[in-house]
């Protein structure tokens, strides 16, 4: 096969508009994960709900962080997998927004139509083909390990 996936019109625009939904999510979680420390450190009562509350905050925090470097890096297939799952769980959590009228309807709207695009997003980005090792390339750094050995 000539050529890698990234060649394709379809699967540029799907990681470029991927990248872009990473780095909205990026900010807007940072955003929510500022907020929910500054409501812990005010709140008086349930003080190890809030700061679990902070902890889950930062770890997706820190998914979204690392899934939009490998995004910007590597294009990998691991990529799209956490992007799909990403957004899989943001559709959850703006279904769930709107079910239970926690804040207003557009903030759940948004959520909503940021997760499907993200989702069909990751699904026209193509992972980048790893680069083939030959056998020759592999055989010298065989000998050498025996040579060791």
């Amino acid at each position: 096969m000539t050529g890698s996936f990234t060649l394709h019109r379809r699967s540029q625009l799907g990681w470029g508009v991927l990248i872009v939904c990473l780095a909205l999510e990026t900010l807007l979680i940072a955003w929510v994960t500022v907020v929910t420390l500054l409501a812990a450190v005010k709140a008086e009562r349930d003080v190890a709900l809030t700061y679990s509350l902070v902890a889950v905050v930062a770890i997706c925090l820190a998914w979204v962080i690392v899934t939009l470097i490998g995004a910007l890096r590597s294009r990998a297939s691991w990529v799209r997998g956490s992007a799909v799952t990403l957004h899989v769980l943001l559709f959850a959590a703006g279904t769930g927004c709107l079910q239970l009228a926690i804040g207003e309807w557009w903030v759940g709207i948004a959520v909503v139509a940021l997760a499907l695009v993200g989702f069909f997003a990751a699904i026209l980005a193509r992972p980048v083909a790893a680069p083939e090792v030959s056998e020759t390339a592999a055989a010298p750094e065989a000998g050498e390990a025996e040579a060791r050995g």
